[in-house]
């Protein structure tokens, strides 16, 4: 199989473990989250319930008889308006029932309008009431003017559309409700902008060239206020289908009684589940809270003098997704950059191993070569003592079966170095060198067979290393043996000291360039072809996992006239 092809499958492999355990947790994340965010909802639900029904004990405190009967509901029914602003505001709907499960306050679909409703001195007090406009404007009126109630210009600088006014001119006041007589529209623009661009003020001329009049004949004299404006809680216009639906589900009597009856059972009463889907990640939540959050329980039956009613629609999905899109985004590239590394190192591996292994099946090749030889001249020698042939030569033969033998305890030997050397169990006993003292000890150990060829050997250059003495002495003798074994007679063999770099530089053939890099490998040589005559082709392998072991690069290279082993040392003190 193509290594481009193990490398796909590799990568893919990889990769597709990594989405499909991406996809499992990001998946399980998101469903936790928004498990936890709804009943972070719920928990928000009945804090606002819980502050709401204080200012409404406030309310109702000044309002109340004897009996916990309302009086003055017309004006209880204004200052409710005032306290549900804020809730209106959020998204809520409000209703609040007598103990008899008896209306008495709802929010609705209608328009809230606020006014002045008298002043003290220097003091406004703001009065507020309802304005049903399909009372008093046509269906295509009534979408006119919720456009520039609820339009969302987003202004960018200054002079930019910021929002319209929408006032009233003229209306009479019924009840708590609102008769208009005249709606005016006016366009404001922006004046300036706050840190996080928001409009933080704006202004405009009122023309009121855009005017909705009522044609409302005041028979019934009621009282008649100059002005005042329609309030937006929020710039989404709440008269929709599902709005309605909130709005019919707080005001059902029989829904509160369900809730009345979860107060029964304190022990459940923490298990209520205040919400329902109505969508696909848009709850609906309803809470009944009683007045002063306590009831009476009354031959098994909570009582309270009031309750109130709140829902709200909340769209989880909205609320989660911006957390959401970026734990998705920022773990989908920290999975893509595991799985990269890990596919890359995990294909290194392979090629490692697939190294390893063809390494392994050279060795062994090329061991089995080098012990065959030997073995089949002391196969050859021994039959011909055996046989009893050329008996003059039995001396002979015995010189050639000890130095077969020799040779293959030697390769023996070498190899089992080289395995000890590739373990980290070896100790290195690091200590001042001097490289000269072991080159000078190498040339004269070789000397015989040196000047046997007419080699010149040179050594020039001075230096101390901290380094394992015995193993560098292998080194240097493994370089210089290998330099005798590829110098022709009559060669140079040159030692320099240069710096912080050894060279063995030896005279004749170079190193093709397409194995120079394979010759540090075991059983790999210089020449194709393999000589029975020089080493066991294991000097070079073990020199170098010494100098790796000691951390000094190394090499070789073919200079003009030659070869230069070398390695470089980083730690010399001269």
């Amino acid at each position: 199989m193509g290594k481009k092809k193990v490398k796909s499958i590799i990568y893919l492999r990889v990769f597709s473990v990594f989405l499909a355990t991406y996809l499992l947790l990001m998946i399980s994340f998101s469903v936790y989250f928004i498990s936890e965010e709804r009943k972070a909802a719920a928990t928000e639900l009945q804090i606002d319930t819980f502050y709401f029904n204080n200012s409404l004990e406030e309310v109702f405190q000044e309002y109340l008889d004897e009996e916990k009967e309302l009086i003055n509901l017309s004006k209880v029914k204004n200052e409710l308006l005032q306290e549900t602003y804020l809730l209106n505001n959020m998204d809520y709907e409000v209703a609040i029932f007598t103990s008899d499960y008896k209306l008495i306050f709802n929010t609705n679909k209608y328009w809230q309008c606020q006014y002045t409703e008298y002043t003290d001195g220097n003091k406004y007090y703001t009065g507020y009431g309802y304005l049903n406009p399909e009372d008093w404007f046509s269906e295509e009126k009534i979408k006119e003017i919720e456009g520039y109630l609820y339009v969302e210009p987003q202004p960018k600088k200054i002079g930019d559309l910021a929002h319209y006014t929408v006032d009233l001119k003229g209306f009479w006041i019924d009840d708590d409700m609102i008769i208009p007589k005249k709606i005016t529209v006016n366009p404001m623009y922006a004046d300036g902008f706050d840190e996080e661009g928001y409009v933080s003020s704006s202004s405009g001329i009122h023309t009121d060239k855009v005017v909705y009049e009522s044609n409302y004949e005041n028979t019934r004299n009621l009282p008649y206020v100059e002005s005042g404006g329609i309030v937006t809680h929020s710039r989404n216009n709440p008269n929709n289908e599902k709005r309605n639906e909130l709005r019919q589900m707080v005001v059902e009597e029989s829904n509160l009684k369900d809730a009345v009856d979860e107060y029964n059972d304190p022990e459940n009463l923490s298990k209520r589940n205040l919400s329902q889907r109505i969508e696909l990640l848009t709850y609906r939540y309803y809470l009944a809270m009683p007045y002063q959050t306590g009831v009476r329980i009354d031959d098994g039956q909570a009582i309270s003098d009031f309750w109130t009613v709140v829902g709200r629609d909340i769209n989880i999905g909205e609320r989660c997704l911006p957390s959401l899109v970026f734990v998705w985004i920022s773990c989908f590239f920290t999975f893509n950059i595991a799985a990269f590394i890990l596919a890359k190192q995990t294909f290194k591996t392979y090629k490692q191993q697939e190294k390893l292994e063809n390494h392994r099946k050279e060795m062994t090749n090329a061991l089995a070569h080098d012990l065959k030889t030997p073995l089949s001249i002391i196969a050859g020698y021994a039959e011909n003592l055996q046989a009893n042939v050329h008996t003059e030569k039995r001396e002979h033969y015995a010189n050639h079966i000890q130095t077969n033998v020799t040779r293959m305890d030697q390769i023996i030997h070498n190899m089992l170095e080289l395995t000890r050397l590739e373990t980290d169990s070896l100790k290195v006993n690091f200590e001042d060198v001097a490289l000269t003292d072991i080159c000078e000890t190498i040339i004269e150990r070789y000397k015989p067979i040196w000047e046997e060829k007419e080699i010149t050997v040179s050594l020039d250059g001075e230096a101390v290393i901290k380094a394992d003495q015995s193993l560098m002495l292998r080194v240097i003798d493994n370089f210089f043996v290998n330099a005798i074994d590829n110098t022709p007679t009559g060669g140079k063999i040159i030692i320099r000291i240069v710096e912080d770099a050894l060279e063995v530089y030896n005279s004749g053939s170079f190193i093709p360039e397409n194995i120079i890099e394979e010759i540090w490998l075991p059983f790999k040589k210089g020449d194709a072809a393999r000589s029975l005559s020089k080493g066991t082709g294991l000097g070079l392998a073990i020199s170098g996992r010494i100098l790796q072991i000691h951390g000094f690069s190394y090499g070789a290279r073919n200079s003009e006239r030659g070869v230069i082993f070398w390695f470089k040392f980083n730690n010399t003190s001269r």
